[in-house]
């Protein structure tokens, strides 16, 4: 084949062009299929790169549900579930969880149990009104820590308990809700004896995280069925009162969170499992931390309720609504 002056031109201008080409010439349908991929973090940073990939990495971007704060009022049969992102509250008059107090929530259910008992557990969701009783064994024990994994009418819902913690063993029970069956687990332990009991608990990627009241982190694994324990405390942990430490996960990693005051930055940590230690973070750009006592609920929304993050009540909890909210509040 022969090439002329002109065709030799050309060939050499299509490769300077091909070797001029960076990500940022990248087609637009395939910019958006890298955003989708990416974590939120990373989708962040990739916004500020240019107009490009700020248009579609926000294209792409699923923001969180805003989460409903739950008030039950003392000796009354109803409860008020709270909108922050409208700034509007439901009162619901609902008499049968008078007498309930709530013990932990995920995924839109409550955990609750009887005031006066702690073997009479159910789940209820405060949203649509539904409740499942909890088949409790005869010869039980109050619980050190309980929670749950996922919606109870999920056939992957586990229940664990843990408790009748010795120096040498610790009792963890699992229960399934779909098969009403409960197993009983006796693990070595590796808790000290001055354990004090447990502060927080959360479930994240296939492992209860157990935080008890001098630091020590018990992690109980429902693949493998072990407990291990991780003894070093947070930074700082014991300048912080109860009521201002939190406990939450999102998307795989577990977080504390030290609030101290409204007039305050909080503190944020990180745990590192790697390196089994905490860590501290200055900034978690792109999260939201609804912060509560029996469950704290993070999202990756700007929006921040600071007026309803200060209350502090045993009774109010933060709790995800169902997709269709709307419908079942229409007023």
């Amino acid at each position: 084949m022969v090439y002329t002056r002109s065709m030799m031109k050309q060939k050499k201008s299509a490769e300077a062009k091909t070797n001029n080409q960076t990500w940022l010439n990248l087609p637009f349908d395939l910019t958006l299929l890298i955003m989708q991929r990416m974590s939120l973090k990373d989708n962040i940073r990739a916004s500020v790169v240019c107009k490009t990939w700020h248009k579609a990495s926000v294209s792409v971007r699923v923001e969180d549900p805003t989460p409903w704060a739950m008030f039950i009022p003392i000796y009354k049969d109803q409860y008020q579930l709270y909108d922050p992102s409208r700034g509007k509250t439901h009162i619901v008059k609902f008499p049968k969880i008078g007498g309930l107090e709530i013990c932990y929530s995920r995924d839109g259910w409550l955990l609750m149990h009887e005031e006066r008992s702690f073997k009479d557990y159910l789940f209820f969701n405060p949203f649509t009104h539904e409740r499942i009783e909890v088949a409790w064994p005869r010869m039980w024990f109050i619980s050190d820590a309980i929670a749950f994994s996922c919606a109870p009418t999920s056939s992957s819902c586990v229940l664990v308990s843990v408790s009748d913690i010795s120096k040498t063993f610790i009792c963890i029970k699992t229960y399934r809700p779909t098969t009403k069956k409960w197993t009983t687990l006796t693990l070595p332990n590796q808790l000290p004896l001055t354990h004090k009991g447990f502060r927080h608990i959360v479930f994240s990627n296939g492992v209860f995280y157990c935080l008890t009241k001098i630091g020590c982190l018990g992690m109980f694994d429902l693949y493998t069925n072990s407990w291990n324990v991780l003894l070093e405390p947070p930074p700082k942990f014991f300048e912080i009162s109860d009521d201002q430490c939190f406990m939450t996960e999102y998307q795989g990693d577990v977080y504390l969170v030290y609030s101290h005051g409204p007039n305050r930055k909080p503190t944020f940590l990180k745990l590192d499992l790697t390196n089994r230690k905490w860590t501290v973070k200055r900034r978690l750009p792109g999260l939201t931390f609804y912060l509560g006592f029996q469950s704290a609920v993070t999202t990756n929304r700007d929006f921040v309720d600071t007026q309803r993050l200060n209350v502090r009540s045993l009774s109010n909890v933060w709790i995800k609504p169902p997709i269709n909210v709307s419908n079942l509040f229409k007023s």
